[in-house]
């Protein structure tokens, strides 16, 4: 949550191999649930599938079945922020944008983000290579570079474009990013300030130790941008 998820999802959406944009909510407990993903995606966009890929934005620690994660047609990718960023915005998004009480209390936010942490470290690991890794930061300092990335990682035949489409659900809460942000169609429109909440010290701490575990693993296990691609002195979040 809160990883810039939205922005990418929207640009990978609107490639011509790629049918999806936003989360659909499904538990994937069996294999058939891929082909509810299918018709949901259909009912989401309105359109027909037209691509290789069905997309689907996964933010919570929904059952993945282990039949689905060893498919060798899988590619996922795995998007992490700054840490300290992550809980300003969940906070932020809670009080302002998608009014949620759970999402304003900071130790649930923590908790949330601590357990997704926890997750994406054993998908980073069971997926290997077939994940893609990216700093969410990247995709806003360095869109050119991680773009191509993402290209080459889902061997799509033409580039993926900073310029996105909206869709039916672009902005609606429990959808995607509910912010006016989403609405601007393209990667690096400049985001308004924000109140700045005060997060404790060891509830930084906390986050930050899962997000150094998550961040080894997806390294060690992931398929990531090459070092010069990579944005100077950045270390990831969820």
């Amino acid at each position: 949550m809160r990883s810039y998820s939205s922005l990418l999802a929207h640009v990978l959406g609107s490639h011509r191999e790629i049918d999806g944009y936003c989360e659909t909510h499904l538990r994937y407990n069996f294999p058939f649930d891929v082909l509810r993903l299918q018709w949901r995606v259909r009912k989401l966009t309105g359109e027909p599938l037209r691509g290789r890929y069905v997309l689907d934005k996964i933010l919570h620690n929904f059952t993945i079945s282990p039949s689905i994660l060893e498919n060798r047609r899988l590619r996922a990718v795995v998007m992490l922020r700054q840490p300290a960023d992550v809980l300003q915005s969940i906070l932020h998004m809670g009080t302002h944008l998608d009014p949620l009480e759970q999402n304003t209390n900071l130790e649930h936010v923590t908790d949330y983000y601590v357990a997704r942490l926890d997750r994406l470290t054993e998908l980073a690991r069971k997926v290997g290579s077939r994940a893609a890794f990216i700093e969410s930061e990247a995709l806003l300092e360095r869109p050119e570079q991680t773009l191509q990335f993402l290209q080459e990682h889902l061997e799509l035949s033409e580039p993926l474009e900073k310029r996105y489409r909206s869709f039916s659900k672009t902005g609606k809460p429990k959808f995607g990013d509910p912010s006016p942000a989403i609405h601007t169609g393209e990667i690096g429109a400049k985001k308004p300030r924000r109140v700045t909440f005060v997060i404790p010290t060891a509830a930084l701490v906390k986050v930050k130790v899962a997000h150094a575990a998550c961040l080894e693993a997806c390294h060690r296990h992931c398929a990531t941008m090459p070092p010069g691609s990579r944005s100077l002195g950045m270390h990831l979040s969820a």
